[in-house]
């Protein structure tokens, strides 16, 4: 099977990263029409449209990838020209993450409208839709009265070419455990819930705390632990090869904390990639979560939006190197078994065929 990848994407972003490894390893060749990121409509779909047609007779079907909501009309009408099937990755809500997440724009302003209805024309056209968790799915079908029939649970999966059990990083202090959080500081991934717990434990000399990246949410970060007086490494964004190597160098990693949508209905890297490489994670307890990890058994779980919860389970996990050790090779053993490439690709690649044979 080959396959179309039509849109304006980052071909090392995470998402779309793992699903054509995931196609790869289960036989489908990928070839892509892409732009770069951010390009107006104007630009972008010229520039699709003559790629597409270099390509268009050697492939069996379109995939839009994800974030690409714009990109689905031109997928729709190109894969309907050449009789093709079209399949959209509808990785997340674009109105939930811009307007309720992100509040960039109010509820019911003409903005919000136009994020809404371009959701929803890209759940409606598709033949085929991929979504990465049962609860989005369910979103979907309620929010957009989307056909669940038509939707394939191809969830958030981990390259295993990059994130794989490492030898133990270098520890400055054994004594200290080093905290990791990693990300953009974004809302759900709840950074003032984290700083919070932070607070909670202070003087606990057991911890040493590291925030690596950027973002919108760094300042007012940076701001609040030099008033509190919070004992925080924060460092720079890193490219992505190097992420495994700071994940590598921690000893717990922290997952998302914020009580928000999409936090609850997605799957997160910050956890799944620590998971793949062996490390014990500490999550927000979500229902997207727990469709595949069990609190105790994978991974340890604190509700969301709950500062000494957080704070509570750290000190649970500093005094039990013996937990820490269970939780990471189990994480580990679950990752192996449902969320590598080849295994997700696998059922994608079935799900794509039979789109195939009933087109």
């Amino acid at each position: 099977m080959r396959i179309c990848y039509l849109g304006g994407f980052d071909p090392q972003y995470s998402r779309n990263n793992f699903l054509r490894q995931a196609l790869a390893e289960n036989g489908c060749e990928v070839v892509m029409c892409r732009v770069p990121p951010g390009m107006p409509t104007a630009k972008k779909y010229p520039r699709l449209i003559a790629q597409y047609r270099q390509a268009w007779r050697s492939c069996d079907l379109l995939l839009v990838p994800e974030t690409q909501q714009t990109t689905v009309p031109l997928g729709w009408m190109l894969a309907r020209l050449t009789r093709k099937p079209v399949v959209f990755d509808f990785f997340l809500s674009m109105h939930e993450m811009v307007v309720t997440e992100r509040r960039q724009f109010q509820p019911g302003s003409p903005q919000a409208a136009r994020y809404a209805a371009s959701d929803r024309v890209a759940g409606y056209l598709p033949d085929m839709l991929l979504v990465q968790t049962r609860r989005f799915a369910a979103f979907l079908e309620s929010r957009y009265q989307l056909q669940i029939a038509k939707m394939h649970v191809a969830p958030l999966g981990v390259n295993d070419l990059l994130f794989f059990p490492h030898r133990a990083g270098l520890t400055p202090d054994p004594a200290r455990l080093t905290v990791l959080y990693f990300g953009s500081y974004i809302p759900n991934h709840g950074v003032p819930v984290i700083l919070d717990a932070i607070e909670l434990l202070r003087g606990d000399r057991r911890f040493h705390f590291r925030f690596v990246g950027d973002g919108a949410g760094k300042a007012a970060a940076l701001a609040a632990a030099q008033t509190r007086g919070l004992d925080i490494e924060f460092l720079p964004r890193v490219e992505f090869s190097e992420v495994p190597e700071q994940i590598n160098r921690a000893d717990i990693v922290l997952g998302v904390f914020g009580d928000t949508p999409q936090a609850d209905m997605a799957l997160a890297n910050k956890v799944l990639q620590p998971l793949a490489m062996q490390k014990t994670v500490l999550a927000g307890d979500t229902h997207a979560i727990r469709e595949h990890f069990t609190h105790g058994e994978h991974l340890q779980l604190v509700p969301l939006a709950d500062a000494p919860a957080l704070a509570e389970g750290l000190r649970q996990l500093a005094a039990d190197a013996a937990m820490r050790a269970r939780l990471a090779e189990a994480g580990y053993q679950r990752f192996r078994e449902r969320l590598t490439p080849r295994v997700v690709g696998a059922g994608l690649c079935a799900r794509l065929e039979s789109l195939l044979t009933a087109n």
